[in-house]
């Protein structure tokens, strides 16, 4: 629990990013790429450069730090997923998020990970 604290009041959107690699890590997924959040695409609030791999999918990772998953961050990681050639994408966030954007996102291919992951922790 005290990981989330970190998480909610001390990490900057890289600091995010780099913490969601490492949870990847953790839970088995290889990585393809990880580029510099700092030569991203135009939203600057997701720092959609990851992109890994488990069981033969590849995966768009996007990371919102303190933001409130809608509509648009979905529809963001679909633009990402097709300008990718990828098929699947992965929402990260350190809020919680509700049944109906859930499903929404599964429909276009996309999990979205929320405050959940984050209570067993990286690091333990």
């Amino acid at each position: 629990m005290e990981e989330i604290n970190i998480v909610d009041n001390y990490m900057d959107d890289r600091e995010f990013r780099n913490y969601v690699h490492t949870m990847f890590y953790k839970y088995g997924f290889k990585y393809l790429r990880l580029d510099d959040s700092r030569v991203s695409d135009e939203y600057p609030e997701n720092d959609n450069d990851l992109k890994v791999t488990r069981d033969g999918k590849r995966y768009t990772v996007q990371t919102y730090l303190n933001t409130k998953i809608s509509d648009k961050e979905i529809e963001e990681t679909v633009e990402d997923m097709l300008k990718e050639k990828l098929e699947y994408g992965i929402i990260v966030t350190n809020f919680h998020v509700g049944k109906v954007v859930r499903e929404k996102a599964l429909e276009k291919n996309i999990i979205i990970l929320d405050r959940e992951v984050f209570e067993d922790g990286v690091y333990n």
